[in-house]
């Protein structure tokens, strides 16, 4: 491989090992791909379900047999993963905690221009109807449009994100930020300007008419 990611360290090889890969020749019928997101959603599930802690590789089979179970339409049935590992760091956890939702896409994240003129935001917020917006990065800059951030939740998945950004879309220049690594893990420093504001909030459109009516 070209380029290995750091996140599962344990697993993080440029080319399998020699003895290793003629094993799994005769053995493996399969090989599950999965996202450091669905890795992070993996170490949540194991966590809740014996308050066990496992490194990222070490939750690898667990995110790979959670891909397999959707994509093969898996019921009734009992599989086996192994954890193989709990060597992780104190200050990952949070970052693990963050990306969690992503990989059970239970949070897409919004990349939006608007107007920099009071009522932008709030048109934006009512074509979220009753979303809650989970995070929102705002710099302010001289131009008059305004670049934002938005996490924002789901409850019925993928399907669910694509309908909210083809409805975001036509009042809005959009781009969906959720398989960004890079966007992921630098939110906070992506968006120009000279101020951001960073806030955790339900959005509360009361609130954001009674601004704009003032």
């Amino acid at each position: 491989m070209p380029e290995v990611g750091r996140f599962a360290d344990g697993v993080a090889v440029k080319q399998i090992g020699e003895v290793t890969y003629r094993i799994a020749k005769e053995v493996v019928d399969e090989v599950v791909l999965v996202s450091n997101d669905e890795i992070c959603a993996a170490i949540k599930d194991i966590y809740e379900d014996v308050r066990s802690i496992a490194e990222p590789a070490g939750a690898l089979a667990t995110a790979g047999l959670k891909k397999y179970i959707k994509q093969n339409n898996i019921a009734g049935e009992n599989l086996v993963a192994i954890v193989s590992g709990a060597n992780v760091n104190f200050d990952r956890l949070r970052y693990i905690a963050e990306r969690a939702d992503l990989g059970e896409h239970n949070e897409a994240i919004i990349a939006a221009t608007i107007d920099e003129k009071p009522g932008s935001f709030l048109k934006f917020c009512q074509l979220l109807d009753n979303h809650t917006i989970t995070e929102f990065n705002y710099r302010y800059t001289p131009s008059n449009q305004a670049r934002i951030f938005v996490g924002v939740a789901l409850s019925k998945g993928l399907d669910e994100k694509q309908v909210l950004i083809d409805k975001l879309s036509q009042s809005f220049d959009v781009l969906d930020m959720s398989n960004n690594s890079i966007a992921k893990t630098h939110i906070r420093y992506m968006v120009g300007g000279a101020l951001m504001l960073v806030m955790r909030f339900c959005i509360a459109l009361n609130f954001l008419s009674a601004l704009v009516l003032y």
